[in-house]
């Protein structure tokens, strides 16, 4: 099974000899593609052959390129992987916007919950998330997902909307972007259209679908920032920036864990399995398979 993750952050010749990543830099370094779960490319310095895109994509490697701000821009994915593609896509746009609008409640209390959690292991006050996470109506006609973020990062951040620049929302911003390149790999991965969400629905996402699924897993990148990279910026509430350490830990957030139907899995897996499990709902026009994740206490 893939583990590792591979960030490069410094110029690099990257091509792909004997089933493996050959990287060139002062010295050359040789790891087998079937060890590799994520690829980051973080330097305009890098140059790669083609053979390994198209190596990376058939070894469904989550291969991630950065922009000048160090964030996540793009990602390469496999034109298709998926042997039903053409009936799942044709079973996702039909589905029933009844159905759509049970599976977006469920997966708002599955986020609010988790950001109630995330509030009790650090001591704030979090009755009234629970409470919002319960009252959820179909298609949250009620907004609860709004009232429960205000809420949720006024006390967690002290920034209600999470706009000022600081240090702690380019790390959020970064962690969140690894966390949806992993999902678009699985959606890809599984033929869903990733443009057919079952709330955001921007005709100018290519994403829709996975900014949706995103949403009850963002409260474990919240945690793993608070309680790894907020370390290194004790007192430094004015700096807006992430170092490069910053941005290797934010990275291993793919190989933390949280919980899903009862097991303990790593956060590249729930990825997988909210993809896997919505894939099922949607085939059977039901809620009950979309089991979601929840937070280790």
């Amino acid at each position: 099974m893939a583990w590792r993750i591979v960030s490069i952050e410094n110029p690099a010749q990257l091509s792909l000899k004997d089933n493996k990543l050959v990287i060139k830099q002062d010295e050359q370094i040789n790891i087998p593609l079937e060890d590799i779960d994520t690829l980051v490319l973080d330097s305009y310095g890098i140059s790669l052959s083609q053979n390994l895109l198209a190596a990376l994509a058939d070894n469904k490697i989550n291969a991630i390129i950065c922009d000048n701000k160090h964030l996540p821009s793009a990602i390469v994915l496999s034109y298709s992987q998926a042997s039903r593609g053409s009936k799942l896509a044709k079973t996702q746009l039909n589905l029933p916007e009844s159905t759509r609008k049970q599976l977006w409640r469920k997966n708002i209390m599955a986020k609010i919950q988790n950001q109630a959690d995330i509030l009790e292991k650090y001591g704030y006050e979090c009755a009234d998330l629970k409470e919002l996470a319960k009252t959820v109506r179909s298609g949250d006609v009620g907004n609860n997902e709004s009232i429960a973020a205000r809420l949720y990062f006024s006390r967690l951040l002290e920034d209600a909307s999470r706009r000022k620049p600081t240090w702690h929302n380019s790390a959020l911003d970064y962690g969140y972007a690894i966390v949806r390149s992993s999902i678009a790999r699985s959606v890809a991965a599984r033929g869903l259209i990733s443009m057919v969400g079952i709330n955001h629905h921007s005709e100018l996402n290519q994403y829709n679908l996975v900014d949706d699924l995103i949403e009850s897993i963002r409260p474990f990148v919240d945690d793993f920032i608070l309680s790894t990279v907020s370390l290194h910026h004790i007192g430094d509430g004015k700096d807006a920036g992430l170092t490069r350490d910053d941005r290797h830990l934010i990275i291993d957030i793919l190989n933390q864990y949280g919980i899903i139907s009862g097991k303990k899995y790593q956060i590249k897996n729930i990825c997988d399995k909210v993809v896997e499990n919505f894939t099922l709902a949607i085939l059977e026009d039901s809620t009950t398979p979309f089991v979601l994740p929840s937070i280790i206490k």
